[in-house]
């Protein structure tokens, strides 16, 4: 059963939550096992759901005890939904069956986002089994900065801006599909990314772009590479710009999110595995 969660019950059962997010196979994303995030940053993340109109908080109770959160938030404009913990201790699929159910018919029309880390097997075999498209399968990673020595950095790679903003967009434009941060949402929010771009005779090759999470904290969005070639030299490059430039702003961590066939690469540059992403879509119409 699904109970609409107060700020008291948070408190109440915050610890339980928090144990839960430290467990692989029992959380969901974001992971609080990740070298950055801590249990001060854990609470005050979900208070904000108390004072926001686009959050809410969930209890899960099961044979008549409470076995955990689910906290969400959602984009009306955009019909974007996405889980921003799912901390379940027993019955998972339950606790699935039930949010979906909920979320179903409060969200018609919505793309809900789920993501959890593989060795969470029982939220996984769930949402595969009944269909839902896996649309990320990547690897979670984190750089402790102080610990990373980068590489030399190319004279190609040039820092974008307003004026040279097409340069990206030539190579964004190839892989953004229908995610969210488009070229268009991007370029609109300019100043909150560091884009940075290698180009050889004027023309781009490849792209690194992240943002600043929070004090010392970056995250990398993409890489993007012309044409989606194969190229782990230069991806390790602008790596290492991503790097040495987060270095150089006093950063103490950054989180990149890699596919599989370049995880070696990452792991080469001083990145640390955290452990296997799996993110699902699940249309509300087809709930």
């Amino acid at each position: 059963m699904l109970l609409e969660c107060s700020k008291n019950d948070f408190e109440k059962y915050m610890d339980l939550a928090y144990e839960l997010a430290l467990d692989l196979s029992k959380s969901g994303y974001p992971t609080y096992r990740d070298g950055i995030k801590t249990k001060a940053m854990f609470a005050e993340r979900l208070l904000k759901a108390f004072d926001r109109e686009d959050e809410q908080m969930l209890l899960f109770v099961h044979e008549g005890a409470v076995q955990g959160l689910i906290h969400y938030y959602w984009i009306p404009d955009d019909h974007y939904l996405q889980t921003n913990a799912f901390c379940i201790k027993e019955a998972t699929e339950q606790a699935l069956s039930e949010f979906l159910s909920y979320v179903g018919e409060r969200f018609k029309g919505y793309d809900a986002f789920l993501g959890f880390p593989e060795e969470n097997q029982k939220a996984v075999a769930y949402l595969s089994g009944r269909g839902f498209e896996c649309i990320e399968d990547d690897y979670n990673n984190t750089a402790f900065l102080g610990r990373c020595a980068p590489g030399p950095v190319s004279r190609e790679i040039i820092r974008i801006n307003k004026e040279n903003y097409d340069s990206f967009r030539i190579l964004h434009e190839q892989i953004e599909g229908d995610m969210y941060w488009n070229s268009d949402r991007i370029g609109e929010k300019l100043d909150d990314w560091i884009i940075f771009v290698k180009e050889t005779d004027g023309k781009p090759q490849g792209a690194v772009y992240y943002s600043d999470a929070d004090d010392g904290w970056y995250e990398i969005f993409g890489i993007d590479i012309d044409h989606d070639k194969y190229d782990p030299e230069l991806f390790r490059e602008l790596l290492n710009a991503a790097i040495a430039d987060t270095r150089r702003r006093g950063g103490r961590f950054m989180t990149f999110f890699c596919e599989k066939e370049y995880e070696e690469t990452a792991l080469e540059c001083g990145f640390v595995c955290v452990g296997r992403y799996l993110c699902f879509r699940v249309p509300t119409v087809l709930l």
